[in-house]
């Protein structure tokens, strides 16, 4: 596998590491690749730097001089670090690699490995973090008792427990059933739980059962022996079996034909299946997780779906709500998509305005966030963020924005400050201290919860992050 760090804006790693020469190969070989790494040669340079640094990956080793990486890895998780941490030993053994996947380790490598598998391992705990950011910003701020956030069966707290449970989730191989509008991130969800679970070095394999013919469907879930219709002139293995050991993403189930469900409800019973024209029973192993737009309750009290295959489906079932019912968290869903397309288009990325974010904010955006990604893309490609440009269809029947805020009258020339009256600031010290004063409420709202801080503010953990230490407001708040 080839890892290219120059399609991101060179991420950071910091690599913990006490031995010299192992040290200096891992810094050669991740250099190469066009990654920043930050070489830390104990547990106290450890926790001193990620103390005020929020790098994208730590590659941490177990046996350091002066004590034990684990045990570093159980304090940083204990005060919310969230980035991704891969851990390196000579001495692996499974119990040694179940304690570090239990203390939220991305990944677990036994020296001596090859430079492929750092490389591998390092790519896919990147995109875990990203996916994860990106999970994040998407998901909505539930509050407790509302049907959505009882959506979550043994969760408590809505999509913002999955979100925090993510590895607990997605470490089960329980199936999950992901309902919401188009657009509103089910995939996206499902690749989050496929990329934080143990299978995430075997495929994840995406199936749309809307897009293929009933027939067409069966044939490629489930493949073929040689001789069972015309033209099947050889062996097919379907789809399923090719998500051996990874993840199956089922999306748009409520389009699949009932005899594609009863042969779908024996994989999920037995885990196995009989290829089409065969006799033999094909055992397999791997996570199903569904996704729908339609009401497959009603389907099923009517018998257009299965209601044994929807209990199947349904053991962690996922509501994501529409973005017009979320719109606080557009202005960070903003900020994300504007950065992550100028990165990938390598284009300045364009600043809305305040009238702008108004403006998308009271949007109804109908294909939910995947339209407003696909709005930010354009606005980067054309360099420009702005409605009417754009080209943005009118608004819909029924959705009207809210009157713009009246035009300020001419202001005559600015009066000279007299003696003793308060200092002007310069504008970019006005920001900051309006920057300062917005993390320092938004901590305090959130008690100190930095994750819930993020979603506040609308940007990522890593920003607030660095926000905190751009202002050193850390020991004002008495926050770690």
């Amino acid at each position: 596998m080839t890892v290219d760090a120059g399609a991101v804006d060179r991420p950071e790693v910091a690599l913990v590491e006490d031995e010299h020469n192992v040290r200096e190969l891992y810094l050669d070989v991740l250099g190469a690749k066009g990654f920043t790494v930050i070489p830390l040669e104990s547990v106290a340079a450890a926790e001193e730097y990620l103390a005020r640094h929020a790098p994208d990956l730590v590659l941490l080793d177990v046996k350091l001089r002066d004590g034990d990486g684990l045990a570093l890895l159980d304090r940083l998780r204990a005060r919310g670090f969230r980035t991704p941490v891969i851990v390196m030993t000579a001495f692996g053994t499974v119990e040694r690699a179940v304690q570090a996947l239990r203390a939220g380790a991305a990944d677990f490598l036994v020296k001596p490995f090859a430079n492929e598998r750092l490389l591998s391992s390092v790519a896919s705990a990147l995109e875990a973090g990203r996916r994860l950011v990106e999970l994040e910003l998407a998901a909505p701020t539930l509050a407790p008792g509302t049907e959505a956030s009882r959506a979550l069966v043994g969760a408590g707290g809505g999509l913002r427990d999955v979100v925090a449970l993510l590895p607990r989730v997605a470490a089960s191989d329980a199936t999950v059933l992901v309902r919401g509008e188009s657009g509103t991130g089910k995939e996206l969800v499902a690749r989050a739980i496929h990329a934080a679970s143990p299978r995430l070095d075997h495929p994840f394999v995406s199936v749309n059962c809307a897009a293929l013919p009933p027939t067409l469907l069966e044939s490629e879930l489930f493949g073929f022996e040689r001789g069972a219709f015309t033209g099947a002139h050889a062996r097919h293995k379907g789809l399923i079996e090719s998500a051996e050991g990874g993840t199956l993403f089922l999306d748009e189930i409520g389009d699949m034909s009932l005899e594609a469900q009863s042969r779908l409800l024996r994989v999920l019973q037995e885990r196995e299946l009989t290829r089409i024209g065969g006799r033999e029973p094909v055992k397999v192993d791997l996570r199903v997780i569904a996704a729908t737009h339609r009401d497959l309750d009603a389907m099923a009290a009517s018998g257009q779906f299965r209601a044994d295959l929807l209990y199947r489906l349904a053991v962690i079932p996922i509501h994501l709500p529409p973005l017009r019912e979320r719109a606080q968290d557009i202005p960070g869903l903003i900020e994300h998509f504007l950065a992550k397309h100028a990165a990938k288009q390598k284009l300045p990325a364009p600043r809305p305005d305040a009238e702008t974010l108004r403006r998308a904010s009271a949007w109804p955006w109908p294909g939910n966030v995947r339209e407003l990604e696909n709005f930010v893309e354009r606005s980067v490609v054309l360099g420009r963020f702005d409605f009417e440009s754009l080209r943005l269809p009118p608004t819909p029947k029924g959705a009207a924005f809210p009157p713009p805020p009246p035009a300020p009258a001419e202001a005559a020339e600015p009066p000279t400050p007299e003696e003793g009256s308060a200092p002007v600031l310069t504008l970019r010290a006005a920001v900051a201290q309006a920057e300062r004063a917005a993390v320092i409420a938004a901590l305090q709202a959130a008690k100190g919860q930095k994750t819930a801080a993020a979603r506040l503010l609308g940007v990522s953990y890593k920003t607030l992050f660095n926000k905190i230490h751009e202002h050193d407001i850390r020991e004002e708040l008495h926050i770690g």
